[in-house]
């Protein structure tokens, strides 16, 4: 990213693009200092008492809370985290770690930086849409797409990290996720962002005193610091058997070739019965397993759906019949 550019990142739900926030490249000559924009609607209220986890807050954490109406927040390349408010006359700025302590400087990242995570508990929240992101000059769109993801009634969490390009990443999208490379930041570093279902506590209700009853509040959906001191051992311990996997990458690799892929459940319907195929055949297969897949994924095409439906023993006896194909096509070549 240049100095000055500004990436908008976008969810697509129903046809229309969501803004889930902006992220614009402060720093010059490859030096990456960030600040984010936009990741609220209309405002924010900042509490310092709110248990992140519940996703509200009760009457007495309201009045001690601050409602705010322009924010952002900044990940600067000494590694000091920064949330700044722009609401009076002057802009005020607060370290979530604490006055001067900082994490990273974004040239020492050597594998990976959680920057920032979203917790979407309603996805109503997200009301403003376009059918097309809306770009000035220096300006351009991410847009994260999976029909099967994002929904009404989801619920999810969001990741926003850097990673240092000597990390494997494993960019692919499915029911359940959605993982990717959102921009290039130098040439050490990229940009991602990681994307789950999430399941959330349900609001419990509590008594009011302003209206002397039981309520059960709304929940809102909350932006958060990475914790420092859990948050790259919590990503580790998650991602190093998918998203960080080596092993994955390469047989992605080879079953896209490193095309961004939406592993649908019909294209996980396939690879089942392509794994019941090659299982006890290990090594003894025209081709490799992840191009097997590659090959049939392009060979049933918009019939993926019909294919799936047949029983198992006639879905066995196609592949294996395709397999015989596939063998005198290679020993032909």
């Amino acid at each position: 990213m240049e100095k000055g550019e500004k990436i908008k990142v976008y969810f697509k739900m129903n046809g229309r693009c969501y803004g889930l926030f902006n992220v614009i490249q402060m720093g010059k000559n490859g030096t990456v200092d960030l600040k984010i924009t936009d990741y609220y609607n209309n405002i924010i209220i900042k509490s310092e008492s709110c248990n992140i986890d519940n996703g509200y807050l009760t009457e007495d954490e309201m009045e001690a809370s601050k409602f705010i109406q322009r924010a952002e927040i900044s990940y600067h390349k000494d590694g000091s985290f920064l949330h700044k408010t722009m609401d009076g006359s002057k802009p005020e700025h607060s370290n979530p770690y604490g006055q001067g302590i900082r994490w990273t400087s974004t040239s020492s990242i050597q594998d990976f930086q959680p920057v920032i995570n979203i917790a979407i508990r309603r996805m109503e929240i997200y009301n403003k849409s376009s059918l097309i992101p809306i770009l000035k000059s220096k300006e351009k769109a991410y847009i994260c797409e999976n029909d099967d993801l994002f929904e009404t009634s989801g619920t999810y969490i969001v990741i926003l990290y850097i990673r240092n390009k000597k990390l494997t990443i494993n960019c692919y999208t499915s029911v359940q996720l959605y993982s990717d490379i959102i921009t290039e930041l130098n040439e050490e570093l990229d940009l991602c962002i990681f994307i789950q279902r999430h399941h959330y506590p349900k609001a419990q209700p509590y008594y009011s005193k302003r209206f002397q009853c039981m309520i059960t509040p709304y929940q809102n959906n909350s932006i958060n610091f990475c914790n420092m001191n859990t948050a790259k051992d919590e990503m580790k311990d998650k991602f190093d058997n998918t998203i960080f996997d080596p092993i994955f990458h390469r047989f992605l690799l080879a079953m896209t070739d490193d095309k961004f892929i939406n592993l649908s459940d019909d294209k996980l319907q396939l690879i089942d019965q392509i794994d019941i195929l090659y299982k006890g055949h290990e090594g003894k297969m025209s081709v490799s397993k992840p191009i097997f897949i590659k090959l049939a994924l392009n060979f049933l095409g918009n019939n993926l759906s019909e294919f799936n439906k047949q029983i198992p023993l006639i879905k066995q006896s196609i592949l294996q019949q395709w397999n015989k194909e596939l063998e005198i096509e290679i020993k032909n070549k």
